[in-house]
């Protein structure tokens, strides 16, 4: 049954609008001509209506299939002030559309969209002048099936297949700056050396690094990187120097020669940094920084069942599960830069931005599906 006037909600129509205004047609075609991914042949689902639904399955994670290309199409429909309408494809039609289309367009399409944002610029620095950043990971659960038990399974909890995922973002606007993902047996110091490729000196990372720190702590510091991490406080640093501050300089065997600053704090974690001078940056400061750091976890808190479960993925394959999370980012990208937008108009702080728990504003755009509409 074609698209008709009238169908679906005003919410899931704004919905819609989102994708349409972060995602542009010509960006799209733009990720289709790189990837070399254009179809051959007319078809019911082309690339880039398939594309704008892959997006479309992460902004409606409690709809099914079928639903979420109605949602997609009624919304497009409403967009185009109903002069097109179309037909939905079968289910099956659906799932070839996504093994056509594979994982690499939506890792190029989050790669062009990847980063702090225009408003990370207009943000007060943070201490010693830097640009805080945090680099946190999460891991997703994924159907069990054959092909995706390649993932392999979590030590503790549900007995299913997960993935992990890792990220880098700008403290101030909680956007992406890069990501990457692996199985579950990827322990985050393997996942972690490629987030350092994109940062650069006048950042501060901030992350809670795990075992293994060390031989990171050395990769980023040799990257000029500022670091302010959080580590046990059973970990062996040494005092060399006491400072003013009740912080301490320290030089740990293993952590790359330069003096590093400890900051002890009440509980279990202590901090540890490559900012050595208390008077350019105080450890209140830097404690108080730490604690507001932008973490995983929450950000995607959106993606979880109304009763709190785990965040479960709907992909059955290796390579429609890397296509469904590089979906799932590019949207959490684009919910930040609407939030960021929203907030920048109000004049109100960066520092203050919160995620959005769901998809639900949009802009306005015409014809941008790609697909042969239905003449009414």
């Amino acid at each position: 049954m074609k698209t008709e006037p009238g169908d679906g909600r005003l919410a899931d129509h704004l919905s819609i609008g989102i994708l349409i205004s972060a995602f542009p047609a010509p960006l799209l075609d733009e990720v289709v001509q790189i990837t070399g991914c254009a179809d051959r042949r007319r078809r019911a689902l082309p690339v880039r209506l398939t594309i704008y639904y892959v997006l479309a399955l992460c902004m409606f994670p409690d709809r099914n299939y079928d639903e979420v290309m109605r949602l997609l199409l009624n919304g497009l429909a409403w967009h185009s002030r109903w002069t097109r309408s179309w037909e939905p494809p079968s289910t099956s039609a659906i799932s070839r559309a996504r093994a056509r289309l594979g994982a690499e367009p939506l890792r190029v399409l989050f790669r062009r969209t990847a980063g702090p944002g225009p408003q990370a610029r207009a943000a007060a620095p943070g201490p010693a002048g830097l640009r805080p950043v945090t680099m946190d990971g999460t891991t997703l659960t994924v159907p069990e099936t054959r092909d995706n038990a390649a993932f392999g399974y979590p030590r503790e909890g549900p007995r299913l297949p997960c993935v992990r995922v890792a990220a880098v973002a700008d403290d101030g606007t909680h956007a992406l700056i890069d990501a990457t993902i692996g199985g579950s047996g990827t322990g985050r110091y393997e996942l972690a050396p490629r987030l350092l490729r994109d940062l650069r000196s006048g950042v501060l990372l901030l992350a809670r690094p795990g075992p293994h720190g060390d031989a990171l702590w050395r990769q980023a510091s040799q990257a000029g990187v500022h670091l302010l991490w959080g580590v046990g406080r059973t970990a062996r640093f040494p005092v060399a120097r006491r400072l003013g501050d009740g912080s301490y300089l320290s030089r740990p065997p293993g952590w790359g020669g330069a003096p590093l600053r400890v900051i002890p704090l009440p509980g279990a974690e202590w901090l540890i940094t490559t900012l050595v001078d208390p008077a350019r940056a105080p450890a209140a400061e830097l404690a108080a920084r730490y604690a507001e750091r932008w973490i995983m976890d929450r950000a995607l808190a959106w993606l979880r069942s109304d009763r709190g479960g785990p965040a479960v993925l709907r992909s059955r394959t290796p390579e429609t599960v890397a296509q469904e999370i590089w979906a799932l980012l590019c949207v959490y990208q684009a919910v930040r830069a609407l939030t960021c937008r929203g907030t920048h108009r109000a004049e109100a702080p960066y520092t203050h931005v919160r995620p959005a728990s769901r998809v639900r504003a949009g802009g306005r755009a015409e014809g941008v599906a790609g697909a042969r509409p239905v003449r009414r």
